[in-house]
């Protein structure tokens, strides 16, 4: 069955973390949930593709070269007393990679946990869109992933 992103949250560790973490590391560090959360960017992998041409052929060589982490928008409805926002405006004036959490509401049965994406970065920010006189409030922060992400699939308890 197919899940919404309805019920997820998302959390940051305001304790800089300067090399690549394990599932293991990630599960032992203390997080701050960041609440009003409307929408998180795209993560994963984006490899890449290296071509080549050469005078001898028909079709382009590839080859996959690096690849980046993301660099999702996390989009909140400013809330100035929110301890998780004002961990991520913490965070951003700073230069460290610190560690985010995403955990989804997809647990299969009340027996299993939920997906949780651990990944680890820079953020930047926040941005303001404005808007216009119904809109609500809102600040943009954008991580600069700089690892592989963690993806922990649900488990039974």
């Amino acid at each position: 069955m197919a899940n919404s992103n309805a019920g997820s949250k998302f959390y940051c560790c305001v304790t800089p973390q300067p090399t690549d973490l394990t599932q293991a590391e990630f599960e032992a560090l203390t997080w701050v949930e960041v609440k009003n959360v409307g929408s998180v960017g795209e993560t994963g992998l984006n490899t890449n593709v290296l071509t080549y041409d050469t005078l001898d052929t028909d079709v382009s060589q590839k080859s996959k070269g690096i690849s980046n982490a993301g660099d999702p928008a996390i989009e909140v409805a400013r809330v100035a007393a929110d301890p998780g926002q004002m961990a991520m405006r913490t965070i951003a004036a700073t230069r460290y990679y610190y560690p985010f959490k995403l955990e989804k509401a997809d647990a299969p049965t009340a027996l299993m946990t939920n997906t949780i994406v651990y990944n680890r970065g820079l953020i930047t920010g926040p941005t303001r869109p404005n808007g216009r006189n119904e809109d609500f409030d809102l600040e943009i922060f954008t991580l600069g992933l700089v690892q592989k992400e963690v993806v922990v699939d649900p488990a039974t308890i």
